[in-house]
């Protein structure tokens, strides 16, 4: 049976360059050490705290209480669910939607303004595109009420610093 990787190896991409999308909700001392295909990121916090940023619902959330803690509960089935999103990237590996270096998956409708977690919501991105666009889309997403407009999105290349 083929092994499946579910992260997105960081030393292959440029994790400064992405992390600048987030730093309005990343602290400066949170250290990047894992990322799933799906562009979630993990941090250790400065108290040792592994903290997940979860691109679904665009919060930072305490997930372990030690790098060694989040070690062994990562391998636990359903944490391949909830952190990595296993079934939607088996599915994506099986039906070829294959990643390149530099691309994550993410959804065509995201979730939280109504798209559907299936898999034919799912498509390939650029990884820093997704990432640009998940940055300012998911503050403004949250504070919608019924019946607003949509935000107006910008691709950007690099954020402003």
């Amino acid at each position: 049976m083929k092994e499946i990787d579910l992260t997105i190896h960081l030393d292959e991409i440029d994790v400064a360059a992405l992390l600048a999308f987030w730093r309005w909700l990343v602290p400066e001392d949170y250290r990047p050490i894992q990322m799933n295909k799906f562009g979630d990121w993990f941090f250790v916090a400065s108290d040792g705290q592994v903290i997940m940023l979860d691109l679904l619902e665009g919060d930072l959330t305490p997930i372990a209480g030690t790098i060694q803690e989040f070690d062994q509960r990562k391998n636990l089935p359903n944490q391949h669910n909830d952190w990595f999103l296993d079934g939607f990237v088996f599915r994506c590996e099986s039906e070829g939607l294959i990643l390149s270096k530099g691309q994550c998956y993410g959804w065509q409708v995201h979730p939280i303004i109504g798209g559907e977690m299936k898999f034919e919501n799912i498509q390939v991105f650029d990884l820093s595109v997704y990432q640009s666009l998940m940055s300012q889309l998911l503050p403004q997403w949250k504070r919608l009420k019924p019946g607003d407009p949509i935000p107006e999105i910008k691709i950007v290349e690099e954020p402003n610093n």
